[in-house]
């Protein structure tokens, strides 16, 4: 509920200067107690008790020199907590008649020990129709992104072309081009495409062959909501879609909703517009998708900012100052927070590229 006392820094998180929206977003997974970094030349896994590194695995090929660096995403770290899992654009270099080629390369690292469980190189594919130089997701980021890993398939998404890769063979099973995974579950792997430019869809595909499971029509500006939920802008409403059948299950009004899960069982929604009326949270049960409570500019109290959200605690700012609400009830649970958190896990928060130590 508060944070305070020495913090970590964790500069190599840090994106370049040249990025711009959500994508500014350092590339760091918190998992119990160490912080898991998508560096320029590989993982990164520091110790946020003290702050030392505790492993660094490479990528075979090196980062491209110069300029401000690459954009990057967080990582992916498995359920259980023994693997975490990243990916990077790469360039490798031609020889002789040989020319040059971009790769996307893929890590897979045991947690405990940072020695590789596999890698791969992806022959990077351009967008079919040229779009894949205009974002689809809401989070505007091209980087590679390790979506998720099961013991079959590992889902990666570079340049809002999506790939299945079979990682004990590290082939491509199937590939999709301005399609951008958000999440893979129950063998479904769910996220938007472009149709053409600014129109588009939420789509579910088969995990084993790519073929269309359901499709949502002119839903735009996709988004994770939670690992079995997917949101977009329909129209002038913001919706949230099951991630396994397509089924609509919660319409929002107006566009600009964004929805996090805590890991447990509650999905917050939120927007935060320029004006106050366009400000609001809303929470719902995790299962059943009913609400649970509203916080409104209508409502006498001030709607905070929301940053992050974990195990019924939802982290956010009323100006500069950091708050922690009630997940359950809505109400103030911690004013004057410290820190208003984006990752959490049990022992702090990441505000920025910085860990900040919980203290009560």
């Amino acid at each position: 509920m508060r944070f305070e006392g020495p913090t970590v820094e964790l500069p190599d998180a840090e994106q370049p200067s040249t990025s711009s929206g959500e994508v500014t977003r350092p590339a760091v997974t918190l998992a119990d107690g160490v912080a898991y970094i998508t560096a320029e030349g590989g993982l990164e896994a520091i110790d946020t008790a003290t702050g030392e590194p505790r492993w660094e695995a490479r990528t075979k090929n090196a980062a491209e020199r110069g300029g401000f660096g690459s954009e990057r995403v967080a990582p992916w770290v498995s359920p259980n907590g023994k693997t975490v899992y990243a990916a990077w654009d790469r360039q490798v270099q031609g020889a002789g008649t040989t020319p040059s080629r971009s790769v996307i390369e893929v890590l897979a690292i045991n947690t405990a020990t940072g020695k590789r469980a596999w890698s791969a190189e992806i022959a990077a594919a351009p967008s079919s129709a040229g779009l894949a130089a205009v974002p689809i997701g809401a989070d505007e980021s091209l980087a590679p992104q390790v979506v998720a890993v099961d013991a079959d398939t590992a889902i990666i998404t570079a340049a809002d072309t999506t790939y299945a890769l079979d990682p004990a063979a590290g082939t491509v099973r199937w590939k999709k081009a301005d399609f951008r995974a958000l999440t893979f579950a129950d063998q479904v792997v769910a996220g938007g495409e472009a149709t053409e430019y600014a129109h588009g869809r939420l789509v579910g595909l088969a995990a084993a062959t790519g073929e269309q499971r359901w499709t949502v029509a002119q839903a735009r500006q996709p988004a994770l909501a939670a690992p079995r939920l997917v949101s977009a802008h329909l129209d002038d409403t913001t919706i949230v879609v099951d991630a396994v059948s397509g089924t609509l299950r919660v319409t929002l009004a107006g566009r600009g909703w964004r929805c996090l899960h805590d890991m447990q069982s509650l999905v917050v929604c939120s927007r935060y517009g320029y004006r106050v009326a366009d400000r609001a949270i809303m929470m719902f049960d995790a299962a059943s998708l009913q609400k649970v409570w509203t916080l409104s500019a209508g409502s006498g109290r001030t709607v905070p900012k929301i940053t992050g959200f974990w195990h019924g605690a939802v982290y956010g700012e009323v100006g500069d100052e950091p708050i922690v609400l009630d997940g359950k009830t809505g109400q103030d649970r911690q004013i004057s927070a410290g820190a208003a958190p984006y990752e959490i896990d049990r022992y702090g928060g990441i505000e920025g590229s910085r860990f900040h130590r919980a203290a009560g």
